[in-house]
């Protein structure tokens, strides 16, 4: 008896901890809901009349097997980066969520005996639409380039508009959203217009490319939303609340709850054994439906409310290419394509990623690359080298049985040579007439990577004439803009080189906390490797009005130095990078950045620095600051127990730690670093 106890416990205890490897999630499905019901309150009457309809439907209405097919879109906003998901991914996530909705899951058979009876096959499937609104071939996906795939929700369903509402389910994906959501769905019957449909970040859509197997269901979950759903707690976006206990989602077969975050499957909460493998639940273990939430779906699915009940109707299947037996077209290609790397110095390798899209099938590529070589080609995904210095133009040719399609980019890869780099000392002060050109020096420039509303501009407020700025008061907070400054060239990369600069910061309040980080590059701006963080309180000048921009005065301005070390010199180049990273605050600017040579002892005195480590607690990112620069450094990573984690070793001033903890989940974790002087253990906490 003792040993089978010990063995519940043990099981009790892994499946807990198991389930809670990915970081917990939240939908923010209530939360739209009870703004939009703030703001028109007559939703509130066409829901009752909907929970009335569905209800009488439920009773009066026998039960059938009959497949309810629902047509469906993925509009693809992204801006070029992991977010812009592939077809294999978006086809991968429709057939998981099918598995999920037809109790065809694998590990059914785990389902707690208490609820296996009522484990519901919905009978509900979707597919990718093949014809569009117009009548033309689709293969169900849309791809859109905004920049309001960072954090823009609704914004993002404007660049990307919906198709009807009535035809299909319109899911949109996106880079990030703000208030930490993986994503939401309009209950039927309050959607603005537009806008109805679910909206996810994209390493939650399926199981494969940029998304994990604990985030599978979670399109399940927004779909069940969607289809009518509320979660098993109630109409809040808020689990593990005692004060659920008094509220319930309507459904009779799902326990009264007040929801979980993680897999506990013997929970009570409110009386009885709770149905933590529940769909609609936040626990990252479900795996069903009742049958009574089957009931409410097919039910939903029956009403004109949003016109749920016009997307399986036998003549939408024909009018969008889901019905049984339809014969998929081959679908025009629409040209894209992305290098991996866009600039760096001559020899240059550039790996290119054919992106074409709106088709399944592609028969012929034709690459046309102006300096490189190979010259052309007629690879997928093709490997170019350059040589010679310029601005370059890249062209795709893609061609298919049904059409043919080409995309050019003009200036799309930049190739420097080294020795055009500008001698040292040097300061930049932002004065150059053709900004981001260098009047006087074609063979150099600045060069911008941007996110967001608002980038890195020149501005004629400066601190000696003009200066550069950006305003992230504009920006969802954590969007990061670049800029490159022009190539130096470095004559003896032995030497110490002291980089120092003015900047002002106007701040809106403590909480709005822009950052800082400043990269170096020795080939051209290839390969980055960080050199320098700034935090808002270290630059802060004043604190400002939201209401109003922050132009400084003479006396905000803030003179930063630090220094660049041999061991991050190598040959001729060196190229300084500048990164704003949006906390929200109003302004920075920045002028007069000098790069000098010092003499060793000099680096030295400037060099000498307390140990520490910032952010803490952290998400995503973690820097160590060595308290002397080219000593090194041993740091361990351990959780309560003592157990080694992620180790590494490092020499370098400011050393990026991210891997430390990059797979970990949220939680409390122990830093060690040791040294020939120092042994210091750092608590570290790491949200979600």
């Amino acid at each position: 008896m003792k040993e089978i106890l010990v063995l519940f416990v043990m099981l009790f205890f892994s499946v807990s901890f198991f389930a809670q490897e990915d970081e917990t999630w939240h939908c923010a499905t209530d939360e739209v809901y009870w703004e939009l019901l703030k703001n028109n309150p007559e939703i509130l009457i066409e829901r009752q009349k909907l929970d009335e309809f569905v209800q009488d439907y439920i009773k009066n209405n026998p039960k059938d097997d009959e497949i309810y097919v629902i047509p469906v879109v993925f509009h693809v906003v992204h801006d070029y980066g992991v977010e812009n998901i592939s077809y294999e991914q978006i086809l991968a996530a429709v057939d998981f969520m099918n598995t999920d909705y037809r109790l065809q899951r694998s590990d059914t058979n785990t389902i707690h005996p208490a609820f296996k009876s009522i484990a519901a096959d919905t009978h509900i499937e979707f597919r990718l639409a093949r014809i569009d609104p117009n009548g033309d071939c689709t293969i169900g996906v849309t791809r859109t380039v905004s920049e309001t795939t960072y954090g823009g929700g609704e914004e993002a369903k404007q660049a990307a508009p919906s198709w009807p509402s009535d035809k299909y389910l319109n899911i949109w994906t996106v880079n990030s959203l703000g208030g930490g959501a993986a994503g939401w769905s309009y209950y039927p019957g309050t959607a603005p217009y537009g806008r109805d449909g679910i909206i996810l970040i994209h390493d939650y859509v399926g199981v494969t490319g940029t998304s994990t197997m604990g985030h599978g269901s979670v399109l399940t979950h927004e779909a069940g939303h969607y289809l009518n759903l509320p979660h098993p707690w109630g109409s809040t976006n808020d689990p593990e609340v005692p004060s659920n206990c008094d509220i319930d989602d309507g459904i009779e077969d799902t326990p009264n709850t007040i929801g979980h975050t993680s897999c506990n499957l013997y929970a009570v909460t409110c009386g009885s054994l709770d149905n933590v493998q529940n769909f609609m639940e936040y626990s990252y273990c479900y795996k069903m439906f009742t049958q009574g939430q089957s009931n409410v779906m097919r039910a939903t699915l029956n009403s004109s409310v949003s016109g749920r009940n016009n997307l399986h109707s036998p003549a939408n299947l024909i009018a969008t290419g889901t019905n049984d037996g339809y014969e998929p077209q081959i679908c025009a290609p629409i040209a894209d394509f992305k290098a991996t790397r866009k600039l760096g110095c001559q020899g240059f390798t550039v790996q290119y990623n054919n992106l074409t899209y709106n088709t399944d099938f592609i028969g012929y590529y034709n690459w046309t690359f102006e300096g490189g070589e190979p010259s052309s080609s007629n690879d997928s995904d093709p490997v170019v080298v350059y040589n010679e210095k310029g601005l370059f133009d890249a062209q795709l040719y893609v061609e298919n049985p049904t059409d043919f399609d080409s995309k050019l980019i003009a200036d799309y890869i930049r190739i420097y040579d080294p020795i055009d780099g500008i001698s040292l000392p040097y300061t930049e002060s932002f004065e150059t007439a053709n900004f981001p050109f260098i009047t006087g020096n074609s063979d150099n420039d600045f060069y911008l990577v941007e996110e967001g509303e608002k980038h890195w501009e020149q501005t004629s407020v400066g601190y000696s004439g003009k200066s550069i700025k950006i305003v992230n008061k504009y920006n969802d907070v954590g969007t990061k803009n670049k800029i490159y400054l022009p190539n130096i060239y470095i004559e003896d990369d032995n030497q110490t080189i002291q980089v120092s600069m003015k900047i002002a910061y106007g701040r809106i309040e403590s909480n709005y906390a822009d950052r800082l980080k400043f990269y170096v590059s020795t080939a051209c701006g290839d390969s980055l490797k960080i050199k320098y963080v700034l935090s808002a309180s270290s630059i802060t000048s004043t604190y400002v009005s939201s209401y109003t921009t922050y132009t400084p005065t003479a006396e905000d301005w803030k003179t930063h130095t630090f220094t660049i070390n041999p061991n991050s010199l190598q040959g001729n180049n060196l190229r300084f990078v500048i990164e704003a990273e949006s906390g929200g605050g109003s302004a920075i600017y920045i002028d007069d950045v000098s790069f000098e040579i010092i003499s060793t002892d000099n680096s030295d005195n400037i060099l000498v620095n307390q140990l520490s480590i910032y952010p803490n607690p952290c998400t995503d990112e973690l820097y160590v600051q060595n308290s002397e620069s080219g000593k090194e450094l041993t740091m361990k990573l351990t959780d309560y127990t003592g157990k080694v984690l992620a180790e590494g070793t490092s020499s370098d001033y400011l050393i990026s730690a991210d891997y430390l903890i990059s797979n970990l989940p949220a939680g409390m974790y122990f830093l060690i670093i040791e040294s020939s002087t120092e042994n210091k253990v750092y608590k570290i906490i790491k949200g979600l």
